[in-house]
């Protein structure tokens, strides 16, 4: 069975399992009725606050979520030809420490929430599972001094200053598990995997050493796009604000898979010409802080 199949029968198989005790409160105005485990029990006999408590599951649910964070990501690696005047061909295989950058970012998510397992007598008290599908924009830079190791030793420094504004659009169904207690605060953990769409807007590589002043040697096509598999891990809190909004806030843990894009080649008239450029990203790692509001429909 696939991952996604195991991720979609969890919670139906978790909301329909009716073992324990206490399961007869999760249907209304039976939370103790012939259950010998809440005899005597004051937190259920007589308890107002127990009276059709027992649906503390939202159902279906929707949101918007903003937030920020910064990044820490593997290597950036640029690779192309340079046909001198002087032959044969330069080679460039230039690779460097990706610098980690702040980022933004804003979504929405849509799920559903089961029931689950109630703990204990309280129906109040109770573990829900859920899925949900979010899907967000995120954006951040890859900023790296890379260095190329010139093997004909004709250069004895070659060192490029890589700038590339992302835009990134994440698509990313999760599993979420939440604790539900009396006191209108919530946590939950989840976990997901999806996919990311990494779109470099205007990227730039300026050769510092030697210097070549106002030289983009993406100058004829600085702007790509690849996309890659993702995995996210949360873990958060809810706020509930009356019985149908509420207010979340959570860390999230967003890594996306290693990405190539080509760039043109550099095209001007004093510059030796030549091929497109290859750039190849490492994994990307993202630890995000997120807010947002929602409602149950």
């Amino acid at each position: 069975m696939s991952l996604l199949g195991v991720v979609l029968l969890a919670p139906l198989a978790w909301a329909s399992d009716d073992s324990g005790a206490c399961n007869e409160a999760l249907f209304p105005n039976v939370i103790c009725s012939g259950n010998p485990a809440c005899s005597g029990n004051p937190v259920c006999s007589g308890n107002p606050a127990c009276s059709g408590a027992s649906n503390v599951n939202r159902g279906f649910y929707g949101g918007f979520l903003v937030g920020g964070g910064v990044s820490t990501n593997d290597p950036i690696v640029q690779t192309g030809t340079a046909f001198v005047p002087t032959p044969p061909p330069l080679p460039v295989w230039a690779t460097g420490e990706a610098a980690n950058r702040a980022g933004v970012m804003a979504g929405i998510h849509l799920g559903y929430e089961w029931s689950g397992r109630r703990i204990g007598c309280d129906p109040r008290w109770a573990i829900l599972p859920a899925l949900e599908f979010e899907g967000y924009y995120l954006g951040t830079q890859q900023v790296g001094a890379l260095n190329n190791f010139d093997s004909t030793n004709r250069i004895p420094e070659h060192l490029f200053d890589y700038r590339a504004p992302l835009n990134i659009g994440v698509l990313m169904p999760n599993f979420l598990m939440t604790l539900h207690t009396p006191f209108g605060i919530h946590p939950y953990v989840g976990f997901g995997v999806g996919t990311a769409i990494v779109s470099n807007a205007g990227a730039t590589s300026l050769q510092l050493a030697p210097p070549e002043p106002g030289i983009n040697h993406f100058n004829s096509n600085p702007s790509v796009t690849d996309w890659a598999p993702a995995a996210t891990c949360r873990a958060g809190l809810r706020f509930d604000l009356g019985n149908s909004w509420y207010l979340f806030t959570e860390y999230k843990f967003l890594a996306i898979g290693a990405t190539d894009y080509t760039f043109g080649p550099t095209v001007y008239p004093t510059h030796s010409p030549t091929t497109a450029w290859s750039v190849h990203y490492g994994t990307m790692f993202e630890h995000l802080g997120v807010l947002g509001l929602g409602c149950r429909f």
